[in-house]
Formats: structure tokens, C-alpha cells, sequence
């Protein structure tokens, strides 16, 4: 039914083209996380190779490989990658096809980024039109939203990223008066990905409240995912308060959204402004690039 979420060294060895000896050298340096069963065999974590493998820490493998626990959902047409088809999954309001047709789209390595912009982005949008042409009731829109923030939060726990990652810490959120959450969940999972070790802040989140997380977090970067802008001109001095706070906290003030207008832009100060996820992900290469591809053997210390 589906992928087994623990494999053995040996299964490792299989997916990623190398020797037995060297999956157990990786773990015995903290390179590929693994657990122990009381009987000493090492289990390690599907999602651990997979984030891995894709950040180019490890060899990219052949996930064709992995072990199933029984049938896979995936050879359905219904699960299959496609902008289409999510679409499909969330007008027909299908939990279950949404949430594999995401996992299939990271399992198949494509980047959170890519994710959100070619698959859950046109989708919405495409939902949106129809609403706002008075082809569908806001109802759809809003359970559509909740199946794509569900969806988002599978994939998330995928990736495990949480108590994995090495990198440094993001917090971010949305301002005040602004409830829209799946954008800022998006921002969310793509930096998960690419090895932050985030906090989610929420929605509807005061500018004092990005501050004494900073304060607590020690972030090297804040996001702000805005969609909604209930008064212009506090936003704009709210803005620049954090932006001074990031700055005295040796941080990057990150923000993006269909909020903010070109109006608005102008009067704002931040070190990163991105139309799309993978303007996103480019950017925060750049901040904390992934460790370099080791050799088969014994990776360097």
C-alpha cells in the first residue's frame, strides 16, 4: 500500500549503489542518520536517504528500489505528477489523491520548491478563477485550502527535517490581519527542505511577536509571507522596525506574497524579495549551500 518508512543498512546499500561497510561508515559519522534495534541492526529512515540523496549529501539513488509494506498507490492514473491532476484531487475533494500525488512529486525528487509552484500554485489559482468567475462556491476554495495545508503537512513529516538538519535556524509567519496560512506553510516546508531548522510563527502574528522570536530563535533568517494587508501604512512602519531588529540580529528579512503590490514594495526595506517558491530556494542556496557530494567510500570527516 505503501513506501516502508524504515529500510536496513542493506536496503540502503541497494538504493544508493554503494557497499554495505559504507552505509555503516556513514552512520558511525553522523552523515546518515540511523536508529538501533535492540538486537544491534540498524534501521534508518526512508525520508532521511531521500532529503539527503536530494540535497547531495549522499549519491543520488535509484528509489525504484525501495521496499514496499504491499501495493503501491502510485500506478494509478489518479496519483500520477500533474498540475491536472491535483487540480482533479482537490475539486473532487480526494484527501487521499492529493496527499500521494505530493509524496509521489518529492519521492520522484522534485524540489519542494517546483512542488509548490508547479503543482499546488496553478491548482489554487485555477480554483480561485472559478470561485471568483461564480463557477464555484467559496466553499470549495476554502476546503481546497485545508486539503492542500493537509497535504503539505504529510509531506512535511516526510522530509523529518526537524530533528535531522544541521542548518541554521528561520522563523517566520504572516503579519497582522493576514489568516491566509498556506503560503506561509509553503515557505515553511521548501526551507525544511533545504536543511533549515524552521519555526512557524502563524498567521496573524504582530510585529512584536517576530521580534521577541528573534530574540529567543537566534535566526539567521525571518520570513514574511503576506497575502493580506489590512492597513497599509502600519504594515510599511511595522516593516521597518523588524527590518531594523534583523538587522542588529546579523539576520536576512525574507518576504513574498500576492499582498504586496509595487506600491507598497518601494516603502518596504528587506534583503530578499521573491515572486515564487524557487526564486525562494535559489536564494536560500546561496545562504546555506548543501554539503558537497562525497566519494563511495568513506566520506571526509
Amino acid at each position: 500500500m505503501d513506501i516502508a518508512q524504515y529500510i536496513s543498512s542493506q536496503a540502503a546499500s541497494k538504493i544508493l549503489g554503494v557497499s554495505v561497510s559504507t552505509i555503516k561508515r556513514w552512520v558511525d559519522d553522523n552523515i546518515l542518520p540511523a536508529s538501533k534495534t535492540p538486537g544491534g541492526h540498524r534501521k534508518i529512515l526512508v525520508a532521511d536517504v531521500i532529503r539527503l540523496s536530494r540535497l547531495g549529501v549522499i549519491p543520488a539513488g535509484d528509489f525504484s528500489k525501495l521496499p514496499t509494506v504491499s501495493a503501491n498507490p502510485y500506478h494509478d492514473p489518479a496519483f500520477q505528477i500533474s498540475a491536472e491532476n491535483f487540480y482533479q484531487a482537490l475539486r473532487n475533494q480526494i484527501s487521499l489523491s492529493c496527499n500521494n500525488i505530493l509524496v509521489s512529486a518529492f519521492k520522484n525528487k522534485m524540489p519542494v520548491e517546483k512542488i509548490a509552484d508547479e503543482i499546488i500554485q496553478p491548482s489554487m489559482a485555477r480554483i480561485g478563477e472559478e470561485w471568483k468567475n461564480g463557477d464555484l462556491p467559496i466553499f470549495y476554495e476554502h476546503c481546497s485550502t485545508q486539503l492542500c495545508l493537509s497535504s503539505l503537512l504529510e509531506l512535511r513529516n516526510l522530509i523529518n527535517s526537524r530533528s535531522n538538519n544541521q542548518g541554521p535556524n528561520a522563523i517566520g509567519g504572516c503579519a497582522s490581519n493576514d489568516y491566509y496560512q498556506l503560503s506561509n506553510l509553503l515557505v515553511d516546508v521548501v526551507l525544511c527542505d533545504l536543511g533549515w531548522q524552521t519555526v512557524n510563527i502563524g498567521s496573524n502574528t504582530p510585529a512584536e511577536s517576530f521580534m521577541d522570536g528573534i530574540d529567543y530563535y537566534k535566526p539567521k533568517l525571518v520570513w514574511m509571507s503576506v497575502t493580506h494587508i489590512s492597513n497599509p501604512e502600519v504594515f510599511i512602519k511595522d516593516n521597518l522596525l523588524l527590518f531594523e531588529k534583523v538587522c542588529n540580529s546579523d539576520a536576512v528579512l525574507v518576504i513574498g506574497g500576492q499582498g504586496l503590490n509595487s506600491g507598497i514594495r518601494k516603502k518596504l526595506k528587506f534583503h530578499f524579495y521573491g515572486d515564487t517558491m524557487c526564486h525562494l530556494g535559489d536564494y536560500v542556496r546561496g545562504l546555506f549551500p548543501p554539503v558537497s557530494l562525497p566519494q563511495r567510500g568513506r566520506p571526509p570527516s
